[in-house]
């Protein structure tokens, strides 16, 4: 049976000593490896067993044939949301240093 993979960042929260959670003060993200298995081919892509249909041929896809195209993937999904928040980032760094400029001319 043929299989698709999809890699995703997981972060694992921590139970303490009284039995709550305990968010952890660094972050610790694991890379995790999802396999999903091929339900029904169609003509133009794939049917798998997340519910999902795949395209052959879409540069973005769920799930990938191979590990290296999903692993790839994994990479490019980061570095975009990497440049999305570095952007909101700086946004938000930009309005404090603007509202505290209008806060002393007050």
């Amino acid at each position: 049976m043929k299989t698709f993979y999809r890699y995703e960042a997981v972060e694992y929260g921590t139970i303490g000593y009284d039995g709550e959670y305990v968010e952890s003060m660094y972050p610790c993200p694991k890379v995790v490896l999802r396999e999903y298995d091929l339900i029904k081919e169609t003509p133009k892509g794939y049917w798998i067993s997340a519910g999902k249909w795949v395209s052959k041929t879409g540069r973005k896809r769920f799930a990938y044939p191979t590990k290296k195209e999903a692993i790839v993937n994994f990479i490019k999904r980061n570095e975009s949301r990497v440049k999305i928040l570095s952007r909101h980032l700086h946004s938000c760094e930009t309005q404090i240093e603007l509202a505290s400029f209008m806060l002393k001319s007050m």
